[in-house]
């Protein structure tokens, strides 16, 4: 961005300076009028020169514009990758959120699925002491 506007600095110097060059020859010729009186003399070869300048001029205030619609366009992006960054880090706090939030409940079914299987084991001992001790007394009758 920096060399962007340096670059735009060194185009408004350039055509500053073209313009204050313009003006100072345009001073002479009118001085040199002033001297010398008014002749007759063919000012079509001055008109070129200044056809160029003029030229000058115009393709320095393009090439100027050019890179303020290119700093202009850098900023835009800017802003747009930036409000998608905030978006995805917003999303990506979220997605946090809901995986340890999914993280406490697995715990907690996990906890709650060993009850059950404790239970069934103490009731599957309890029958097999049932059934050990049905044994004992069925023989002992």
């Amino acid at each position: 961005m920096q060399s962007l506007d340096d670059c735009l600095a060194s185009n408004l110097d350039r055509a500053r300076s073209v313009e204050t060059k313009n003006q100072s020859v345009e001073s002479k010729i009118r001085e040199h009028l002033e001297n010398k009186g008014p002749q007759v003399r063919g000012w079509v070869h001055y008109f070129k020169t200044i056809e160029d300048l003029r030229a000058q001029i115009f393709a320095n205030i393009v090439d100027n514009f050019q890179i303020i619609l290119q700093i202009n366009n850098a900023h835009l992006a800017a802003d747009d990758l930036r409000a998608r960054c905030e978006t995805e880090l917003a999303m990506h706090q979220s997605v946090e959120g809901n995986i340890h939030g999914l993280c406490k409940v697995t715990d907690d079914t996990n906890i709650t699925q060993l009850q059950p299987e404790t239970e069934t084991e103490a009731f599957k001992e309890k029958l097999l002491f049932i059934k050990k001790n049905h044994e004992e007394e069925v023989k002992g009758l």
